[in-house]
Order: structure tokens, then C-alpha cells, then sequence
């Protein structure tokens, strides 16, 4: 199997979980979530001088397409999915798909948005999915 076979079949894994898990959007807070990796991806072109890096701060499904979430590019305030006035902020939110369209729109309209990355990025922010669930189902249970 080829790369980019592997590359789509690594994005539809990621895509199949969400969806078992009625997740359409996770959100972190790479401040607090302490990842073993930085999620990042470079946008620069291959033969760019200077790198356009990009931290990630969330995946988002829409229409069988998955979006990486860019942490200052894109218009979402994180304190809007909690109450600051009774609840702790949580590293981590998870959207349903009602929510997440209602909340996030179409993202292929807005800034911020963004299919691209390699591989080996991609990789990392997917540990970094896995290790946000984990925090977020430590954070329900506490």
C-alpha cells in the first residue's frame, strides 16, 4: 500500500472513530493538554524560505471531509463552550454535529480551516486526538 493510500486511510480511521463516538468537532486547549507532541503542520510550499506553521487545536468532520483546526486562525473563542462562572475550563470539547455546525459553520467558508499537512503531521495530531479523549474522559469522570 502506498503513502497516499495509507495517508486516506489513516484520515477515514480518524473520520470512522469520530463518528462512533458522535464527536463532529474536538477542541483542545494546547496550553493545558499537555500532549506528548505539538500539533502542528507547516503551510509553507515545499520551496518556500520561511515555514508557515500552524498549531493545531482541534479536528473537525464535516461532510465525510476532516478539517484541522487552526489554534489562532480560526474564529473560535473556547470559552464560549463552557459557563466561567461555574464550571473549571476544560482542556478539552468535544461537539456533537448539531452543535458543531451551529456553532463552527461550513469550513471551507472561514479562516483557519485547513486538509492540508503531511503525513507524519497528521500522525501526530492524531495522537493527539487520542490522548485529548483521554483527558476529556478524565475530566468528566473527576
Amino acid at each position: 500500500m502506498e503513502n497516499i493510500d495509507l495517508f486516506a486511510k489513516a484520515k477515514q480511521d480518524l473520520i470512522d472513530d469520530m463518528k462512533q463516538r458522535n464527536i463532529a468537532a474536538i477542541l483542545w486547549d494546547n496550553a493545558t493538554a499537555d500532549f506528548e507532541q505539538i500539533p502542528e503542520i507547516n503551510l509553507a510550499e515545499d520551496d518556500a524560505d520561511m515555514p508557515d506553521v500552524s498549531r493545531i487545536m482541534g479536528l473537525y468532520r464535516y461532510d465525510d471531509t476532516l478539517y484541522l483546526i487552526e489554534e489562532d486562525k480560526a474564529k473560535i473563542d473556547f470559552n464560549n463552550f463552557y459557563n466561567p462562572d461555574t464550571e473549571v475550563k476544560p482542556s478539552v470539547v468535544t461537539l456533537t454535529e448539531a452543535t458543531a455546525k451551529a456553532d463552527l459553520g461550513d469550513p471551507a467558508d472561514k479562516p483557519g480551516y485547513t486538509t492540508e499537512g503531511t503525513l507524519e503531521e497528521w500522525l501526530v495530531i492524531a495522537d493527539c486526538y487520542f490522548e485529548a479523549l483521554n483527558l476529556d474522559n478524565e475530566e468528566t469522570i473527576e
